[in-house]
């Protein structure tokens, strides 16, 4: 088993599990923004667990120079899977802290601890008291926007959300002009979870990689 440094951004792990800067205490957003995001929190608690498709593409000088898709499985904020299907097969599970990411091409298995920023997750934006300075919500546009502070330097999230309350599409700017987009379709909401929905079935011979702490 080998060890290695953490990666700075897990597989391109989604936008909305990349870790959020520590943020400063604001007053609290307008009442029809403030109600839009209490039914976003409502609707996403009343749906859990839920499976929902997703497309990621990653979009370069304009043109998309990668495009993978598959199904979430979102127990709760805590326990989520993200399984690619295609064009390869991967497994990206966050389960108490703690992730392994699982390549069945290369028979590859990372795993890690996020450690504190556990706590910081994007998702967390969504059900947090005091958003920020670095957080907006616009309830007419169904949108929230983060800026995230990067090594690269100022990123933005948006977040679109659908009619229903669930979010339907992610959009992660960066400095290097790399655009991540995120497509979520056909929720499944309160799916019953088989027991060994979060196991990985590993082969005997798959290399193990445990990654330290940043």
């Amino acid at each position: 088993m080998k060890t290695r440094p953490a990666l700075s951004a897990l597989p391109l792990l989604v936008a909305l599990l990349l870790p959020i800067p520590a943020q400063t205490p604001t007053a609290p957003p307008p009442a029809g923004d403030a109600d839009f995001l209490r039914q976003v929190r409502g609707r996403i608690l009343q749906s859990q667990p839920f499976r929902v498709d997703f497309v990621q593409r990653v979009i370069v000088d304009e043109e998309v120079s990668l495009e993978e898709s598959g199904v979430i499985v979102f127990a709760s904020r805590e326990r989520v899977k993200w399984q690619y299907l295609r064009p390869d097969y991967k497994t990206f599970i966050l389960e108490g802290g703690r992730y392994s990411f699982y390549d069945r091409e290369n028979k590859q298995l990372l795993r890690g601890s996020l450690g504190e920023r556990s706590r910081e997750l994007v998702w967390e934006v969504l059900f947090s008291e005091q958003p920020g300075q670095s957080c907006r919500w616009n309830s007419r546009e169904r949108t929230i926007r983060v800026s995230l502070a990067g090594e690269g330097g100022i990123e933005e999230l948006t977040i679109q959300v659908g009619s229903d309350f669930l979010p339907r599409r992610v959009e992660q700017s960066a400095v290097n002009d790399v655009t991540t987009v995120y497509e979520f379709r056909n929720y499944r909401p309160r799916v019953a979870l088989a027991a060994g929905e979060f196991a990985l079935d590993l082969p005997a011979d798959v290399e193990i990689i445990e990654e330290q702490a940043p």
